[in-house]
């Protein structure tokens, strides 16, 4: 007869136990691999997004955020971020801009590398002859800016960590979300220096300074010009994008600035949303309406790379024997340009004009004139010239020479210098480490006999964050999409 043993009470046990054992070991080792699936060039701090893929979050430059072409200027800034934090009482700055561009998007790899340039080079020649020593750090809040909470929060959490964070310059885009972002960072007490934010409705931010000409100073330069050359009705064609603040502020402040009892905006107006999609199709539909106005130039309120799209659509419409003249403001960048069908169109009876922040062409006329009536001061144009012979801190020599119709690194640099200038200030003769509440107090100093001198112009900043009477350039696009320089205006 056999006998039949019955299994031990630890063996009934051990199955069960080794079960659960191999289950949460296979969950730790996915979370483990997952974890390092999201992060972007091993950093801890910069992360793929799940809903857009992209690298967003915080970096000294040691992540490219799967941006390869940014490259160069990132070796540079890392470069220099090592020599900032040899200084025991260095500080750092934070660059929050759109790193990351999507198809159809409002920024290009241009765009960002021409901004990033500018601060770099701000960031260099600060370090070589000041201190404390400042290292920047790169903040991405996604193309368009809809992850800007995180990236805020992890800027909050580097003021008192060993990062000293300071402030934060950039932004470059005025966008909803970027208005959020700086309301929320005023909140925090966290100093903002826009780079290209030029919309309205951004004035009076707490501890925000704005050294582009606003998008009312721009209109106002655009109108007086126009009555200048006898225009007196204008067609206004507008982005109702209500995810966007440029259009809807550049075409109240040209409507209120060209209409009186002699020049009018047509009542009617041309209008097409971007965040729709479609625009090519828009404008299109709008050709008819186009050759039937009776207006003397064409007011667009959008952004550059939709210009660029109704410029193209013009060459089809049907009155190509009547000149379009079109006045635009300064969202047009040079990659925008090189475009062959863009360049068509122009070639088809199209005239464009627009407003610009900063340009070459301006510095090069000025310098003609007597030293006691140029607009922009020359300590920080020789920087941007060549003059300065110190490869280290000659921007052409590093860079090339800044490509007209892209004003992006001329006024990140002034963005940047105006942080450097409160920096040091705040910091005084003992050269101590700073904070950003010191920082905030010496924006209120920057005005009067204490302007930066900036590269785009002298930058005196009013109690509402903007600069005050800030020169606006005039450009003109010849038949081949070149910028040419047509005037100043200034007060």
């Amino acid at each position: 007869m056999s006998v039949t043993v019955p299994p031990s009470p630890f063996r009934r046990l051990l199955i069960p136990v080794l079960v659960v054992l191999l289950a949460a070991l296979g969950v730790a080792a996915y979370l483990v691999v997952d974890d390092r699936l999201e992060r972007c060039d091993g950093q801890d701090d910069v992360r793929k997004a799940a809903d857009t893929g992209e690298c967003i979050g915080v970096t000294a430059a040691e992540s490219d955020f799967d941006q390869p072409e940014l490259g160069a200027v990132l070796d540079r800034i890392r470069t220099e971020n090592a020599n900032a934090r040899t200084d025991p009482e260095f500080v750092s700055v934070a660059v929050f801009l759109p790193m990351t561009t999507a198809p159809g998007g409002i920024t290009t790899y241009d765009w960002v590398r021409s901004q990033l340039q500018g601060a770099s080079q701000a960031q260099v020649t600060f370090n070589r002859s000041a201190r404390p020593k400042v290292q920047l750090l790169l903040a991405n809040p996604g193309n368009d800016m809809r992850h800007w909470r995180s990236v805020v929060d992890d800027l909050d959490s580097r003021r008192d960590g060993p990062d000293h964070l300071v402030a934060v310059t950039g932004i470059g885009l005025s966008l909803g979300h970027a208005r959020d972002a700086m309301r929320r960072m005023s909140e925090l007490r966290i100093p903002i220096v826009g780079s290209t934010i030029t919309a309205d409705d951004l004035a009076g931010i707490p501890g925000l300074l704005r050294p582009a000409p606003t998008n009312e100073r721009q209109a106002r330069a655009a109108a007086d010009h126009l009555k200048g050359t006898g225009a007196k009705t204008a067609l206004l064609l507008q982005d109702t994008n209500n995810d966007d603040l440029y259009p809807e502020t550049l075409a109240k402040a040209f409507r209120d600035q060209f209409d009186d009892g002699q020049h009018r905006v047509l009542e009617q107006a041309q209008q097409y949303d971007s965040g729709l999609g479609s625009v090519e199709n828009a404008f299109a539909l709008m050709m008819p309406n186009i050759c039937a106005t009776e207006a003397d130039v064409v007011f667009f309120a959008g952004r550059g790379r939709d210009l660029a799209r109704f410029v193209e659509r013009l060459a089809t419409r049907l009155c190509r024997e009547r000149v379009i003249r079109i006045v635009t403001g300064d969202d047009i960048s040079a990659e925008q340009l090189l475009s062959e069908s863009f360049k068509r169109g122009l070639a088809a009876g199209v005239e464009v004009t627009y407003t610009d922040l900063a340009d070459g062409a301006a510095w090069e006329a000025d310098r003609r004139k007597p030293l006691a009536e140029r607009e922009f001061p020359d300590t920080a144009v020789q920087t941007f010239l060549g003059d300065e012979q110190d490869p280290e801190t000659c921007f052409r020599c590093l860079f090339g020479a800044v490509a007209s119709g892209d004003d992006g690194a001329i006024m990140a640099y002034d963005a940047m210098l105006t942080i450097t200038t409160a920096i040091q200030r705040a910091s005084g003769a003992t050269a101590r480490r700073v904070s950003a509440t010191q920082v905030l107090q010496a924006f209120n100093s920057l005005n009067g006999q204490n302007a930066v001198p900036g590269a785009s112009g002298l930058l005196s900043y009013d109690n509402d964050g903007t600069a005050h009477r800030k020169v606006v350039l005039l450009m003109r696009l010849d038949g081949a999409g070149v910028p040419a320089f047509v005037g100043l205006v200034s007060g």
